[in-house]
């Protein structure tokens, strides 16, 4: 392995934990944990309809972690649990207008920033970014699996 390549990843992996930094910036003052951070993101910026599952699955979270946040949100009066039809057991997390009005003073801030910084880079270098980050996520994971 050249030089060049080791810099190149270390300033990938650099780059991802300076992100991660920022968000963890962001959310610190807001009192709550990042977990906590990332469900009511899930639940208030993006669509879709989403179980605790899906949540675990889309950030990594501990099964646990997930369904003691979504507890304490259901203990607020926060969220609420509805039934898939045609499932077992699988229930979609929805929000309460009162839990949506408490999710948005926390995500809608960081979103608009996301936004804002979406704004000043132009479409076509943010599609290259995330296509070829999205790569070497899948080309890693392969490689990682492969060793193991």
């Amino acid at each position: 392995m050249n030089q060049s390549y080791k810099e190149q990843v270390e300033l990938i992996n650099k780059q991802i934990k300076e992100m991660v930094s920022i968000y963890r910036d962001a959310v610190r003052h807001l009192n709550i944990s990042e977990s906590e951070f990332w469900i009511w993101y899930t639940l208030v910026a993006m669509d879709g309809n989403y179980t605790q599952q899906d949540i675990c699955s889309v950030w990594s979270l501990p099964k646990q972690t997930v369904n003691t946040i979504i507890t304490h949100m259901k203990l607020k009066k926060y969220a609420y649990l509805e039934a898939i039809p045609g499932t077992r057991n699988h229930k979609v997390i929805r929000l309460t207008d009162e839990g949506r009005r408490y999710g948005e003073k926390i995500v809608l801030p960081i979103s608009m920033a996301e936004e804002k910084a979406f704004e000043k880079i132009s479409p076509d270098e943010f599609a290259l970014v995330t296509n070829i980050f999205g790569k070497y996520i899948e080309i890693i994971r392969e490689e990682f699996h492969a060793e193991t």
